[in-house]
């Protein structure tokens, strides 16, 4: 009976949508506004940031191998945890040049469900090659040892850091700050470009129409995948047979930290500006109760991940823990929903997923 509930309650609101929207869909005009406004004052920024906060990682891991001691390893941790804040911040923007080379996957090859990153990262410790240390090296290097999930096992080893590691700590730092540059300058000068005459046509982009998929897609596809592979798969069945290792950055205990800087990223590019927004499109189109009801649900979220006491490895195994994830995951699920109506009213095909049969 509980389950017949929630399916009705996910279902019902889009017969409901569907009979109420009486508005033609935005114009290409406003959809280009958006475009431009999210790019400017959201994605760029973003990246900026990334590159800027990855800049100090490569500087603390540099001063780490240069006076080993706790003092610069907490730094270097520290700079550690702001990157991938940065990087979480950012990690919903799956196009443009994050794609080119496999950048998405090179800064975080995750989930590894084959424990490559362990096998691979080893193999390197074990040979202490010094030509695995240029930057030669990394740009054919495995996707699984070139990023941040390789670094996290270095910095946040039970185990001593030695004079090798820490060099290979310090030639990933500074590979994930040359990807995290060149990404950024791209976005600045070829990215921009791109979405600024989407207008007028173009071999990347046929209108703005389609620039705006593109952005609608880093907004509502990520609430699935979150909800999939960063609560449920640590979840797993119940609290007695959880995973805690599938848990995302576990060995940081940032696990649930990411989640909170993944779903306030989504919020902030639903909410837009005070000129432009998604939100504001769809109190537009008559769906001022639809728009709000999305934005309490990001809040509400962001409350109720707060509200958990423990790591996320920890919460996974405790019954109260488990049953608080659970309750997220399934608000998660009717956010997902509401966003894909979100969708429908504004006219945005988001197509083929990706992730559609895994």
């Amino acid at each position: 009976m509980y389950k017949r509930s929630v399916v009705l309650s996910l279902f019902l609101p889009a017969a409901l949508l569907l009979s109420q929207s009486v508005s033609a869909a935005p114009e290409a005009g406003q959809w280009q506004t958006l475009n431009v406004q999210l790019s400017q004052q959201h994605v760029l920024p973003r990246y900026q940031s990334l590159a800027s906060s990855s800049e100090q990682l490569k500087l603390a891991t540099a001063s780490l191998c240069q006076q080993p001691g706790e003092a610069q390893l907490n730094a270097s941790r520290s700079a550690f945890h702001q990157t991938m804040d940065a990087w979480q911040g950012i990690q919903h923007i799956q196009f443009g040049p994050v794609e080119f080379l496999m950048r998405n996957f090179s800064l975080q090859f995750w989930p590894d469900k084959k424990n490559l990153t362990s096998k691979q990262l080893n193999a390197l410790l074990s040979a202490e090659d010094e030509n695995s240390l240029n930057a030669d090296y990394f740009r054919g290097a495995s996707i699984a040892v070139k990023g941040l999930p390789a670094l996290e096992r270095l910095l946040f080893s039970d185990k001593p850091l030695s004079p090798y590691g820490c060099q290979l700590a310090h030639a990933i730092a500074t590979n994930v700050n040359l990807m995290s540059d060149e990404i950024a300058q791209e976005w600045a000068s070829q990215q921009l470009p791109r979405i600024n005459s989407a207008p007028d046509g173009s071999d990347y982009y046929e209108d703005s129409i389609e620039a705006s998929t593109e952005l609608m897609k880093a907004l509502v596809e990520p609430v699935e995948v979150i909800r999939d592979l960063k609560l449920l798969r640590p979840l797993h069945k119940s609290a007695q047979k959880a995973k805690p290792r599938r848990s995302e950055s576990w060995r940081s205990e940032r696990s649930l930290r990411n989640i909170r800087i993944n779903l306030a990223a989504l919020a902030e590019l639903y909410r837009g500006s005070d000129t432009s927004s998604v939100k504001a499109l769809l109190q537009a189109e008559g769906q001022g109760a639809l728009a709000q009801t999305i934005d309490s649900h990001f809040s509400e979220l962001d409350q109720q991940l707060a509200a958990i006491e423990k790591p996320l490895f920890d919460a996974v195994k405790d019954p109260k823990g488990h049953q608080q994830l659970r309750a997220i995951s399934d608000q998660m699920k009717i956010l997902h929903v509401e966003l894909e109506q979100a969708m429908q009213v504004l006219e945005i095909q988001l197509g083929f997923n990706s992730r559609d049969g895994d």
